[in-house]
């Protein structure tokens, strides 16, 4: 199974002096490493779908196990593993860890569809479906 995988600092701006992370910055970096997942791993730009084909992926259920500290200069790994691929839906697991050791993992179920003011579950598209298999066990 691939993995993506990037490394991110941990700034200031993303734990307390005691190494608690504060839970809004960790999940903008799972956003941002999707981000970076759909654009760099799957071709798919977030530009692309969001801004031209007027779809999304939301998320509709979010995990988060905190299982240690973060700490201001840490280097952060950030593993995303496709869990399960459905018809509408997919599930990634992001793991955060330093040195090799777990700091966060979450999991969340994202579902592809309509975008505006009337959002929709849609079927994913083949070329989405054949790049999330990619990640994906089978």
């Amino acid at each position: 199974m691939a993995v993506f995988t990037k490394t991110v600092p941990v700034r200031f701006e993303d734990c307390d002096p005691a190494g608690i992370g504060f839970y809004p910055r960790i999940l903008m970096m799972v956003n941002r490493l999707i981000e970076d997942f759909f654009d760099e791993a799957l071709g798919y730009p977030w530009r692309q779908l969001h801004g031209v084909e007027r779809r999304a992926v939301p998320t509709v259920r979010l995990e988060v196990d905190f299982k240690g500290p973060l700490r201001q200069g840490d280097a952060l790994t950030l593993d995303l593993r496709v869990l399960k691929v459905g018809r509408s839906a997919f599930t990634v697991a992001v793991t955060g860890a330093v040195g090799g050791d777990e700091r966060f993992v979450s999991t969340q179920v994202l579902v592809y569809t309509t975008a505006g003011s009337e959002v929709a579950a849609l079927p994913m598209p083949d070329s989405l479906r054949s790049a999330l298999g990619r990640y994906h066990p089978q």
